[in-house]
């Protein structure tokens, strides 16, 4: 009987354990497609978001584990809305992925020079995607 409830505790921690990401993209077909990839995903927690308004929101509510954010986006875009978020105390160390469809190497260049961690290049496929979003989180543990 003291296994299985030390068997039910385990389970309950690994339930509070899930990491949270907080995903913003103006793009609903991007939207629906991470969150297929995520559901795959019983550790990872989606939070999805179709602009930077409803991300500032949304990062305030839920406490994120890392961002993953489109570069391109009508209003503010990713660099910006992920400076504005790295502004505020609470979001300081949370590792930030951008999702962008630039290729050029001089907009890659200005990406790396900014806080991210990385860049997932579109289109993307759910390994390559998983692959750095787990790097970024253990990065962020180690």
């Amino acid at each position: 009987m003291a296994d299985r409830h030390r068997g039910d505790e385990r389970g309950r921690a690994a339930v509070q354990r899930r990491v949270r990401v907080l995903h913003v993209d103006d793009d609903p077909e991007v939207l629906l497609l991470v969150q297929l990839i995520f559901d795959g995903e019983p550790d990872l927690e989606l939070v999805s978001c179709s602009s930077a308004d409803e991300a500032r929101f949304a990062a305030t509510s839920v406490t994120p584990d890392l961002f993953l954010i489109d570069v391109m986006m009508p209003g503010t875009d990713g660099p910006t809305l992920l400076e504005e978020l790295r502004s505020r105390r609470e979001f300081v160390h949370v590792p930030a992925l951008f999702v962008t469809a630039k290729a050029h190497p001089s907009d890659l260049e200005a990406l790396a020079r900014t806080s991210a961690a990385g860049v997932v290049r579109k289109p993307f496929e759910a390994p390559t995607l998983m692959s750095q979003v787990r790097a970024s989180l253990v990065a962020r543990v180690g």
